[in-house]
Parts: C-alpha cells; structure tokens; sequence
C-alpha cells in the first residue's frame, strides 16, 4: 500500500514539475516573451562592438608607439604637417 502511495506522490511531483518548466519554455518562445528578451540585444550588441573597437584604436597606438621606438623617430616629428599652418 505504501509503494502505491510512494509511486503515485512521485509521479504526481514529476507532473507538476513538467508542466511548470514546459509552461515556462512556451511562454519563453511565445511573441511577448521573445520580443521581451530581445529588447536588450541592440544594445548589448553595440556595447561589444564599441569594446572592440576601443581594443583595436588601443592596440594600434601602441604598436605606432613601438614602431616609432624602434625606428627612434620622435612621435611629434612623425607628422610634418602636424604643426604647419593649414590655411592658404
């Protein structure tokens, strides 16, 4: 008598279980749900882009800086017209 009980409170459990996640699953993919969770999606997608664009506009100075070192040319002289006067 005490396996049937056993047997029918864990179904019961496994039951209930299911339907929670799989209502929760749905309502995930339903229209609101995947509008919702796309809300975010620009700009996190902007903010990484930005990162790596930073990381490059970073990377690339400093390999400028290196090449400069090595060629031991001063990084104000590097550009001529730098300082000349641009107006004619």
């Amino acid at each position: 008598m005490y396996k049937r009980v056993f047997w029918i409170a864990l179904g019961a459990s496994v039951g209930v279980l299911v339907v929670t996640k799989g209502s929760k699953a749905l309502r995930k993919f339903s229209p609101s749900g995947l509008a919702s969770s796309a809300t975010g999606l620009p700009g996190a997608l902007s903010d990484s882009v930005r990162g790596f664009l930073d990381d490059v506009q970073y990377a690339a100075a400093e390999r400028e800086m290196e090449l400069y070192q090595a060629l031991g040319v001063d990084s104000a002289d590097s550009d001529p017209g730098r300082d000349a006067p641009r107006g004619r």
